[in-house]
């Protein structure tokens, strides 16, 4: 069964359904489903983003990398002491404007990577890096700088903001102390035009939101710096296919106007395959398999690797046009 505004618009078995459907609706979520096949192309039915191009900032400034680890691990201590090794010896660089992808089984150590790469996990051994600041040794105002280089979108974006805030309060807190009243002002209306935020929706509170306005708001406060690279944690996996389709052309749109690298941490394949250009597989806090997305996914070195794109759910039906 297939239903919108509560309404059956169409049902019928399966494979009929699912492969020939005869509805509008049905028919956009199936073009909205990523996958390898969808790379290159737009999942949503809005209309691609015809601004210019906004000047980078801060991307071009270390001549190489924005983002590095360089052999990072962590061991955390479970309850009976016993010793969690979560990230083992992780070394990655994120060049300016790449897609980076994150892959692995839950417990794999991505997330707890990911808080490395942010500053807000310190590793036992080795270092990150952003934008050319060693997390290890920054402190005071060069730990603020590279703090306003990198941002975090997760995958809760209601448990992230302050419940109090208005989504206006919400995008202009990274601001405060670095811009007046009035730059900071324009600065979030231009972060909610890149977004596709309304206006109107500056005075509302988080909770009065859709789930794919509330991630909008998540992005349009992370960008609000104008950072080189934004760590999206899961950022995907709680949003409907039809939702979830905005926020991967959104991002996608981003990557290309602003320059802003992504690193993309996710458990589901199809949707790394669809937005990213390079892929690391973690298992065990280990990276096991690494390169470009293409290569890595059609022609897996390690049984691991091939397990996880085994186990990928798909639609094997007539393929939906576009």
């Amino acid at each position: 069964l297939v239903m919108r505004d509560g309404v059956l618009v169409e049902s019928g078995p399966t494979a009929e359904v699912l492969g020939n459907p005869r509805h509008e609706y049905t028919r956009q979520l199936l073009r909205a489903v990523p996958s390898a096949a969808t790379r290159g192309r737009r999942l949503s039915d809005a209309p691609e983003d015809a601004h210019e191009t906004e000047a980078p900032v801060r991307v071009a400034e270390t001549g190489g990398a924005v983002l590095e680890a360089s052999d990072v691990s962590k061991t955390f201590e479970l309850p009976g002491r016993r010793l969690l090794q979560a990230v083992d010896g992780v070394s990655l660089s994120v060049a300016p404007g790449q897609k980076l992808g994150i892959v692995g089984e839950s417990g794999s150590g991505k997330s707890t990577l990911a808080r490395i790469l942010l500053g807000l996990e310190t590793p036992d051994a080795g270092s990150a890096q952003v934008a050319g600041v060693d997390w290890n040794a920054a402190h005071g105002e060069a730990r603020v700088q590279a703090r306003r280089s990198v941002q975090f979108i997760s995958q809760d974006p209601l448990g992230s903001f302050d419940p109090r805030y208005t989504v206006g309060d919400i995008i202009a807190e990274p601001l405060r102390g670095v811009l007046d009243a009035a730059a900071r002002d324009a600065r979030v209306r231009e972060v909610l035009e890149l977004t596709h935020l309304e206006p109107e929706l500056l005075p509302a509170m988080p909770r009065a939101l859709s789930g794919g306005q509330r991630q909008r708001v998540s992005i349009a406060r992370a960008l609000a710096l104008r950072p080189s690279v934004l760590v999206c944690d899961e950022p995907v996996s709680a949003l409907d296919v039809s939702i979830q389709a905005q926020i991967l052309d959104l991002l996608d749109d981003l990557n290309r106007r602003t320059g802003t690298a992504l690193v993309f941490i996710s458990h589901d394949l199809g949707v790394v395959h669809h937005l990213v250009d390079d892929v690391l597989v973690m298992k065990s806090g280990r990276v096991i398999e690494s390169g470009p997305i293409d290569e890595v996914f059609d022609h897996p070195q390690q049984d691991y690797t091939k397990a996880l794109l085994a186990a990928v759910p798909t639609l094997a039906l007539t393929p939906v046009a576009a």
